[in-house]
């Protein structure tokens, strides 16, 4: 039986228990639901809590795991990173859309009660290398590194919307960041040229730890300097949870509707995520969204829904996750049958949008001046990609993607997640091109994409791995892209079908 339908019978079952104990057809629990709205106005006004808050939804849940979920392998508490020295692989399935060509490090921070230090050493010339910190509705705020700011060393204090006090001397006005929330991520991507490399895998995991991101009170008591990262302690965060929080890290699969107003009703109610006061679209959302139990002070306990009132959630929340996909959908650019996410065009205030790229992947869209995403979901004919058929994707080595850093092209499988195979690849990139990793023949570059390894020689060494069936999809990023990759006028090339 399915973890859904198991846990709606168990709801029938306990709703049925509690009418029968209570007497008189009153429920134990009162619903947190106002009695005068309707199904029809429970299934609309869930629709506008999926909408307004499935990107801060996302980043609670994100910040549990990283935060409170000590059993997690990304577990690292508040205020502190895990530098991750090895590439993403498809046994982590913590985060969707990950990179396989950049190492991580990064974590969630709450500048309520202390503020960031961010310092970087000399970088090297040619490697991609960036900072980025974003609040819980991925506005991202922060941007240092290879693309914005250069290799030379760097020095950052990021306070809190509400900070007051006295900055610590020497720190010059580009140097302080007031964040927009309380509630933050931040970070580290750094590139890998030769992921074959014994020797480059350790100097790219020597320059992730070079960089220390970390409160300000450890880093001015060691006397303005940064702690190695072993030496700071992990803090487990004390955030609201509810029972399912450990067993819904995977939101697309896992989380039910009740799960979900259950997170925003935590969300509403986080003290670290500073609301956005000046938007009068979001003052007039949060008030709807009262009734429906959604409220400052107050806990929305599913124990009391109605068997009714439970329907037209549900109802409201498959409509809003339909309605969010093709409001997303709608908003890429065609780049010669491929949909390139860009910010270029994006509205803060479209919901429907917003809510549509959190499911996608937390964060994005990311902001054009970092990079922007493509998704090939479908071959040159319109079909859907499928494991079952082979495919070619062939690039023209003088016309390939205009980027100032560099492209990777991951493969996923349909929910995101890389997809297990025999020789650990998960996507190609630029750097590896320019290192010869590749065969090219008469000035172009053919990926096979199929789920067996190319007879081949050549072939198989231009091979990315596919799912024996069901279907996937490719998400190239594209780091420093140039016009034509920002307004999506490419000529990216279409994936054929060759089988």
């Amino acid at each position: 039986m399915g973890s859904t339908l198991w846990y709606r019978l168990v709801r029938y079952l306990t709703c049925g228990l509690m009418i029968g104990l209570a007497g008189g057809g009153q429920a134990a629990v009162p619903s947190p639901i106002d009695p005068g709205l309707t199904p029809a106005q429970i299934e609309e006004r869930t629709k506008e809590a999926f909408f307004w808050g499935m990107q801060q939804a996302g980043f609670y849940e994100l910040r549990h795991v990283f935060t409170q979920m000590e059993s997690a392998p990304a577990y690292r508490g508040i205020n502190r990173v895990m530098a991750n020295t090895r590439l993403f692989t498809a046994k982590e399935r913590f985060a969707t859309t990950p990179n396989a060509s950049t190492l991580y490090s990064g974590g969630q921070f709450d500048l309520r009660h202390e503020s960031i230090i961010v310092e970087t050493p000399q970088m090297p010339e040619g490697r991609y290398w960036s900072v980025q910190a974003a609040d819980q509705y991925a506005h991202w705020f922060f941007f240092i590194g290879s693309p914005f700011t250069g290799n030379a060393p760097q020095r950052y204090l990021i306070v809190g919307p509400d900070w007051k006090g006295r900055l610590p001397p020497g720190f010059k006005g580009p140097q302080i960041v007031r964040a927009t929330s309380n509630a933050v991520t931040i970070t580290l991507r750094l590139g890998v040229i030769d992921s074959r490399s014994a020797a480059e895998m350790d100097e790219a995991g020597r320059l992730v730890k070079s960089v220390a991101i970390l409160p300000f009170s450890l880093w001015e008591k060691n006397g303005n300097r940064p702690v190695p990262l072993d030496q700071q302690p992990i803090v487990r965060a004390d955030y609201a949870t509810f029972p399912r929080m450990d067993r819904i890290s995977d939101l697309t699969r896992s989380m039910t509707p009740l799960d979900y107003l259950q997170l925003v009703s935590l969300v509403i109610n986080d003290a670290a995520m500073t609301k956005r006061t000046d938007s009068a679209k979001e003052i007039a959302t949060l008030k709807r969204l009262s009734a429906l139990g959604l409220r400052e002070g107050f806990h929305f306990d599913p124990a009391g829904v109605t068997p009714v009132q439970a329907k037209a959630i549900e109802a409201g929340f498959f409509a809003a996750r339909r309605e969010a996909k093709a409001a997303l959908e709608k908003s890429l650019l065609d780049m010669n049958g491929w949909k390139l996410q860009t910010s270029l065009f994006y509205d803060d205030n479209d919901y429907r949008v917003r809510a549509g790229a959190a499911e996608i992947a937390w964060g994005s869209p990311v902001p054009f001046e970092s990079h922007t995403i493509g998704f090939g979901l479908v071959d040159s004919a319109g079909r859907v990609l499928d494991g079952r058929h082979r495919y070619t994707l062939t690039f023209d080595v003088d016309h390939l993607p205009p980027v100032t850093e560099f492209w990777e092209m991951p493969l996923y499988d349909e929910y995101g997640y890389f997809v297990d195979n025999p020789i650990d690849r998960y996507s190609v990139t630029s750097y590896l091109y320019k290192v010869g990793a590749y065969a090219v023949h008469d000035g172009k570059l053919t990926f096979y994409l199929q789920s067996e390894r190319p007879t081949d020689i050549e072939q198989a060494r231009n091979w990315l791995p596919t799912p024996k069936t069901g279907v996937f999809r490719l998400a190239p990023r594209f780091y420093g892209p140039t016009s034509s990759l920002i307004d999506g006028s490419y000529r990216m090339p279409m994936i054929e079908r060759v089988d």
